[in-house]
């Protein structure tokens, strides 16, 4: 197979949806070649760092903002119209390296290049396999266009939501996020305790701020410092330097174990060994999270997606709500105290996990591609 997964960096988990299904697709057909492009900094390093700059700062530090664009591009269709012709350039500048490349599928991981997938086809006449997975928990106009094949979605409610936006059922595959096969395996707790150096006897917090470290971490941290009961925190600080700095000199300061990480590669090892998950609701935190059957508590959405992404979960009993993370020491403490509630939550989050995900993804890749192979040669047959 020859596979081309069209991205964009403006988070973590994009990206590591695609490394997900590359490693499906070489796990099944070791032969393949699968081509993996962070779009817009493939096609122009200036226009990525405006693109992805523009949309870091704003969640970072104007997230109303970021909420007025979010809410009134899915309602009203508002700002689409600049998107589609940005992402018409785009898909001009990349074209040739497509048709050099000549995949038998492209993927997109990103909303911006599930555009690119029906622009290929409506104006440059592309009729080989498109497919769109979908990285989060609830769906948003910027997702969903037509002179696309299929879409791969994260949980049964996003198949409702794409058919009010009129897509067509059949399209639709609730196979989940796709993830690493690291996490299909498992490892002795206390052998990934020792190599922390931390105790597989205590009760684990980890707190992740995403692959930015954002959120209130230093507040919980602050709070989870007055809570009597032992326990041990691992805390992710992503690339965010200046909250590990804090976090280390946090550490020095009181006698608890807590132990800052930069973003980590054994997010799965870590997860296992974790009693409570304290979290942004990222749709790649979420998915890795159910596959684990890690317990979660979730604060600090940041507007649009991951509010909906957070709305999924509570509406479905799957997490705790810290809310900004203010006064959430008390919570986490009656959570970490009540034996039966981790348990209840721990099973939740396992049930909804999806393991299969990057297998059932490659396999209607592979699907796409013989439904459009057999199409073409009749058409080719009646001439």
């Amino acid at each position: 197979m020859k596979a081309l997964i069209l991205s964009v960096s403006t988070g973590g988990g994009h990206g590591k949806a695609a490394e997900a299904i590359k490693e499906s697709i070489l796990l099944n057909e070791p032969d393949s070649e699968v081509k993996i492009i962070d779009t817009i900094k493939y096609i122009s390093p200036f226009l990525d760092k405006l693109v992805v700059g523009t949309y870091l700062r704003s969640i970072r530090h104007y997230p109303s903002f970021f909420k007025y664009l979010y809410k009134h591009s899915d309602e009203d269709g508002r700002f689409i119209k600049s998107s589609t012709i940005g992402n018409d350039y785009i898909t001009k500048q990349l074209y040739p390296t497509i048709m050099e490349f000549e995949p038998d599928i492209i993927f997109a991981t990103h909303a911006f290049t599930a555009q690119v997938l029906s622009i290929l086809r409506k104006k440059f006449g592309w009729q080989k396999p498109s497919l769109v997975v979908m990285t989060d928990y609830a769906s948003h106009a910027f997702w969903v266009h037509r002179n696309v094949d299929a879409y791969v979605v994260s949980n049964d409610d996003m198949v409702r939501e794409l058919v009010l936006r009129g897509r067509n059922a059949e399209m639709i595959f609730p196979y989940g996020i796709p993830v690493s096969q690291d996490f299909l395996k498992s490892r002795p707790r206390n052998e990934i305790c020792q190599e922390l150096d931390i105790s597989s006897d205590k009760k684990t917090l980890t707190i992740v701020g995403g692959s930015l470290g954002i959120g209130n971490i230093e507040e919980i941290i602050e709070e989870i410092l007055n809570i009597p009961s032992d326990f041990q925190a691992l805390v992710l600080t992503g690339s965010n330097n200046k909250l590990y700095d804090k976090v280390m000199e946090l550490s020095e300061d009181c006698d608890r174990c807590i132990l800052p990480l930069h973003y980590c590669d054994n997010m799965n090892d870590i997860l296992s060994i974790t009693d409570l998950l304290i979290t942004k609701p990222g749709g790649l935190t979420i998915t890795e999270s159910f596959i684990t059957g890690t317990p979660m508590a979730i604060y600090t959405a940041i507007p649009g997606h991951e509010v909906q992404n957070a709305d999924y979960l509570f509406r479905h009993r799957l997490a705790v709500d810290l809310g900004t993370g203010e006064n959430c020491g008390r919570i986490i403490e009656n959570i970490l105290l009540n034996e039966v509630e981790l348990e209840n939550l721990k099973h939740r989050s396992r049930s909804n996990g999806k393991p299969d995900a990057a297998q059932n993804i490659y396999k209607l890749a592979r699907r796409l591609i013989s439904e459009k192979s057999d199409s073409h040669l009749g058409e080719l047959m009646e001439l």
